[in-house]
């Protein structure tokens, strides 16, 4: 096999390290390791765009303990490369903790616009679906600061979309005394349905028949779903459907419980019960104002796109 590669997603609110090889049989991705962190890059800089000191901290003892995985792998033939994303490209002093992470610990760090991620999240999810895929979808991948759209069909693109409308933005515009609650949920959803018109036009154009989750949020909804769904299964490794229904079901349960209840959900991850009731509401007016009748979920998100994107590059250059 090739010599792995280690690639970390610097989200605004959760960290994420995968470190793969390429299979010399049939050039698939070999995973050698996948950990995610709860860092809240964006706490207390969604509304400042000023990254807090305490968050940095965060930030520099979660890439330590990335970079340890990634050299009990022997990880010597490329260096780990980090992807900064929504609340990176916004902060004022994005430039003084890239700099701390590549001097300090020698790890590039790569800040991307929300169109090329969009666009790697998409060669992710591409790789991980079954073939062939025809239908119509609607990706969406929920960070903390931004939310990603692709909608394609086939091997064909037909737009992409990133809103600056992620789980700890609107976290940070409706809560109450920091927490999720019901009494706002008029204004939460009359913001997101305004937040969403860019991606009217497109929908309108290019009727989408599924919704693909990446990751993330997506993940939690398998999880609390697998619990009381005897039929759930994964018709792929990494990628699946998920039930409206349940997803409904579940989604009113977790609106009229405290924080208190909800993080002690069976199959719930203590790091999303926080922000997971604004993804839900997110993903929810998306079905709804677009009429989607499916939901699916890919494992594969940036970091495995941005993967996928490397070694195509290492191909051509053999």
């Amino acid at each position: 096999m090739m010599k792995p590669r280690a690639i970390v997603d610097l989200g605004t609110n959760t960290f994420q390290l995968l470190i793969a090889q390429k299979r010399e049989s049939d050039g698939s991705m070999h995973i050698l390791a996948h950990e995610q962190r709860p860092v809240s890059l964006g706490k207390g800089a969604m509304k400042s765009n000023v990254l807090q000191d305490e968050a940095m901290d965060r930030a520099i003892q979660t890439l330590i303990e990335f970079k340890q995985i990634a050299n009990s792998f022997q990880y010597t033939d490329h260096q780990i490369v980090a992807l900064g994303t929504s609340i990176l490209r916004r902060a004022e002093n994005t430039p003084e903790l890239v700099k701390k992470i590549q001097q300090e610990l020698g790890i590039q760090v790569e800040i991307i616009s929300g169109i090329r991620e969009a666009e790697l999240i998409y060669q992710g999810i591409q790789s991980s679906l079954p073939q062939p895929w025809n239908a119509t979808s609607l990706v969406m991948d929920i960070g903390g600061g931004s939310v990603e759209f692709i909608l394609f069909k086939a091997n064909q693109v037909l737009g992409k979309l990133s809103l600056e409308i992620g789980g700890l933005q609107l976290q940070s515009l409706f809560h109450l005394n920091g927490e999720y609650d019901q009494s706002f949920n008029e204004s939460l959803v009359d913001y997101i349905q305004k937040a969403l018109v860019p991606l009217d036009q497109l929908c309108q154009a290019h009727q989408p028949e599924v919704l693909i989750g990446a990751a993330g949020a997506f993940e939690t909804i398998g999880d609390l779903e697998r619990v009381t769904n005897l039929e759930f299964q994964k018709l792929t490794p990494y990628a699946y459907p998920l039930s409206i229904p349940y997803f409904l079901k579940n989604k009113a349960l977790i609106d009229r419980i405290p924080y208190g209840e909800r993080v002690n959900l069976p199959g719930m991850k203590m790091f999303r019960a926080s922000i997971f009731p604004y993804a839900n509401a997110l993903i929810y007016q998306v079905l709804h104002r677009y009429h989607i009748p499916e939901m699916w979920i890919s494992t594969f998100s940036l970091k495995e796109g941005y993967w996928f994107f490397l070694q195509s590059q290492a191909d051509k250059k053999e």
